[in-house]
């Protein structure tokens, strides 16, 4: 696993910082977005979005926990939150009703797919990036984790512009 970390102070940096994954990002690539209530998940997947050229305004999903988008690519952007018994217990996700929402057709059908309250559904990837967001004040901390060689590629890339 590849992994780093970077420090933004506002949300013009988170955003910027988004962008330029989004810029790299292709169907088939997966990123996992986690952090507590308020990190800034949606903020961070619209800025994905827009640098994969969404140009519609992506909010959260939360309560129809899917949304599909139109740029360079397809984006499916899910929020799982609401499928948790108990969110701050990851093995409390409905797996089967993330499924029933049309991920695997979004794996296979050529989509980019951001997922933002993933929990255990890393263990149904073969590959993905996963971003931790954590508040630090008005700052965050942005930890991207790479699972596979084409995520391991994407960092590499995404760390050196």
């Amino acid at each position: 696993m590849e992994a780093h970390e970077w420090r933004v102070d506002d949300v013009t940096e988170m955003q910027r910082l988004g962008e330029r994954l989004g810029a790299l990002v292709e169907p088939g690539d997966v990123v996992l977005i986690e952090g507590p209530m308020g990190a800034g998940k949606t903020t961070f997947a619209a800025a994905v979005g827009a640098g994969a050229g969404v140009t519609q305004p992506m909010t959260s999903p939360t309560y129809v926990l899917r949304q599909e988008h139109r740029g360079r690519f397809r984006v499916a952007h899910y929020d799982l939150y609401r499928l948790y018994a108990d969110p701050d217990r990851p093995e409390t996700l409905d797996v089967e009703s993330v499924w029933a929402l049309g991920l695997d057709d979004d794996l296979a059908g050529g989509a980019i797919v951001l997922i933002e309250w993933p929990g255990p559904m890393a263990a149904d990837m073969d590959a993905y990036l996963r971003i931790i967001l954590r508040p630090e004040g008005s700052a965050r901390t942005v930890r991207a984790e790479a699972f596979g060689e084409r995520p391991e590629s994407i960092l590499k890339e995404w760390t050196a512009s």
